[in-house]
C-alpha cells in the first residue's frame, strides 16, 4: 500500500517554493493505531508529506524527469497536534537547488496556526523512471495541480 500525502498543489515556483494541501480524515488507516482514542497525524507522516511535496517541486523543475527522496533534516519541531478534520497546508521554501539535491525549510499550518517546523532538510534526486512510470506520474501531477479536467484522473 502507498500513502499519498499531498491532495492538492496550490502554488509552485520552480526551484524556489511550493505549497500543498493534505486533508487529514478519520478514514486514514494510520489513525487507527496512532493513538487509539486520540487519533493524531504521526510526525513521521508529516515529514513524508513534506518529502512528497518537495519531490513534486523537483519533478516540475526538472522537466518531469526527476523526483526526490528526503535524505536528512537538521531539526523538526512539532508545536501542536494535527488531528482528523484538519487541513494541513505545507509550505516549502528552497534554500539551495543543485544538480543532485535540494536544501529546504518547511512549515505545516492548520488554518493560520503553525503546527510543525522543519529546518535544513535535504532532498536527493532520483530519476523518475527508477521509481514509477513517468507518464502516470505526470498524469497524477496534472491532477493534483488542477491541470486535468475533473473526473479525468486515472484515464
Amino acid at each position: 500500500m502507498r500513502c499519498l500525502l499531498v491532495d492538492r498543489i496550490t502554488a509552485l515556483e520552480e526551484k524556489t517554493a511550493i505549497t500543498g494541501i493534505k486533508n487529514v480524515t478519520m478514514s486514514e488507516n494510520f489513525l487507527a493505531d496512532h493513538f487509539p482514542g486520540f487519533p493524531v497525524m504521526p510526525g513521521v507522516l508529516q515529514l513524508e508529506a513534506v518529502s512528497q511535496l518537495g519531490s513534486w517541486l523537483v519533478f516540475a523543475s526538472s522537466g518531469y524527469t526527476q523526483k526526490a527522496v528526503l535524505s536528512s533534516i537538521k531539526s523538526v519541531k512539532y508545536k501542536a497536534f494535527v488531528i482528523p478534520g484538519d487541513q494541513m497546508r505545507i509550505e516549502i521554501k528552497i534554500k539551495a537547488y543543485t544538480e543532485t539535491e535540494v536544501r529546504l525549510d518547511a512549515e505545516i499550518y492548520v488554518a493560520e496556526k503553525l503546527k510543525t517546523v522543519i529546518k535544513r532538510g535535504v532532498l536527493t534526486f532520483v530519476n523518475t523512471e527508477d521509481l514509477e512510470d513517468p507518464q502516470k506520474t505526470k498524469h497524477h501531477f496534472d491532477f493534483i495541480t488542477g491541470n486535468t479536467p475533473k473526473g479525468a484522473y486515472g484515464s
